[in-house]
């Protein structure tokens, strides 16, 4: 058993922390640090017990002395970043300084910025590796065990792959006739900018919901989706660059697109700050503040969220399809974690994650992504959690719609 030190306590703990208390098997303390010690010690008075001891602290990773010290004096042995991905980075070195294990849900993306930068992350295999310690970074869902998902495709099904679409159905309903089931922000940003995929060897650009398909989601049904820019593209194109064509697609609220074509209109989703009596505020960050966040329609939302994969390829010279994913309903979800299903798909694997480096079945000194393991154990330990995983062969195409 392991001492573990989660640093974050935002809406992703509202998921990890229940799941972790789950896990004194493989840690027998926890220490919860966030920049509002008075959440952290909400879970502690409400999960911690005789078999796992859960203590908190108050951090901010940008103060790396003070961090250090709160670090050095916990001593862990993993440290589960739920931090900004933005601060990624920041908690990598400081796992290195302590001499501790990491793994975060998200891969490192400059603040400001829209686009991942991995290759940031990568910098410090070396060190890493010589420390003797793992780092396992971006695994959540998306990316994590979509990647997984794609790697199964092409271990176990498939001699060949053409082309993935990761397909976020994203289906459900909720008290709001606007608004989605997941982060305004991420949601604003998969609408408002330019949507990425890979194409023939390189990444290429397209205007934002200029791609348009309806597929039949198993288990959920035919759905419109947009094509959209995720972090998930720069992972897969590195994992599976023999791939013709590696593409994301989200469904969206119909009222939800209308809306943001009225706030584009306006400026309200803009990111350059504007001078409001002497105070620089950026419009989307106004936006953010004033419309109902994901955590506050979670408890209203209803129906299922699905997110898979759906991989062709051939097997033995004969063109195959299959889809990979996972379902998980929005108000079971709730009335188990607390906790909106989006976070719930991002806890489980990186809590498995955690587990499996815990276990010592991911002692692999250096920074690594979940696709370079076996994913069939990581599949195993993600299903204790809850989150169950199906592979059916595909008896429906994308079908592309023209504007």
């Amino acid at each position: 058993m392991q001492r573990v030190l989660i640093i974050g306590c935002g809406k992703l703990a509202r998921a990890v922390v229940p799941l972790i208390s789950k896990s004194s098997v493989y840690f027998r303390e926890i220490c919860l640090a966030g920049r509002s010690k008075e959440k952290c010690d909400v879970y502690k008075n409400k999960y911690s017990n005789d078999k796992q001891k859960i203590m908190t602290a108050f951090v901010d990773i940008r103060n790396k002395e003070k961090t250090r010290l709160m670090a050095n004096i916990y001593h862990p042995d993993l440290v589960i970043n739920l931090a900004p991905s933005s601060l990624n980075l920041m908690v990598m070195e400081l796992c290195l300084e302590i001499g501790a294990n990491y793994i975060d849900a998200s891969l490192y993306t400059p603040k400001g910025e829209s686009i991942c930068n991995i290759d940031e992350e990568y910098t410090y295999d070396q060190q890493f590796q010589e420390k003797g310690l793992t780092a396992v970074i971006g695994c959540g869902f998306n990316p994590g065990i979509i990647n997984a998902f794609a790697q199964y495709a092409a271990i176990k099904l498939l001699d060949t792959i053409d082309s993935v679409d990761v397909i976020d159905m994203n289906a459900g309903e909720n008290s709001n006739p606007y608004l989605m089931n997941t982060s305004m922000m991420t949601s604003l940003h998969q609408i408002s900018t330019d949507a990425r995929m890979w194409s023939n060897g390189e990444i290429v650009s397209v205007p934002p919901t200029s791609v348009k398909a309806n597929f039949d989601f198993p288990d959920i049904g035919k759905k419109e989706l947009c094509m959209v820019d995720h972090e998930v593209i720069d992972a897969l194109s590195g994992e599976l660059p023999e791939a013709n064509s590696i593409r994301f697609f989200s469904a969206f609220k119909p009222p939800f697109l209308s809306m943001v074509q009225v706030l584009e209109a306006v400026g309200m989703t803009s990111t350059k700050p504007i001078d409001i009596e002497g105070q620089q505020i950026a419009p989307i960050d106004f936006l953010y503040e004033v419309m109902p966040q994901q955590e506050d329609l979670a408890a209203t939302a209803t129906g299922k969220n699905g997110v898979g994969v759906l991989v062709k390829g051939s097997k033995n010279g004969e063109e195959k399809s299959y889809v990979i994913y996972s379902t998980v309903d929005h108000k079971k979800c709730y009335e188990t974690y607390g906790a909106s299903s989006t976070d719930f798909m991002a806890a489980a694997p990186l809590v498995a994650g955690a587990g499996m480096i815990a276990l010592g079945l991911w002692k692999r000194p250096g920074v690594h992504m979940i696709s370079e393991f076996d994913p069939l154990p990581f599949f195993n330990e993600v299903q204790k959690f809850g989150l169950d995983y199906k592979v059916v062969e595909a008896t429906s195409d994308m079908e592309m719609i023209s504007e």
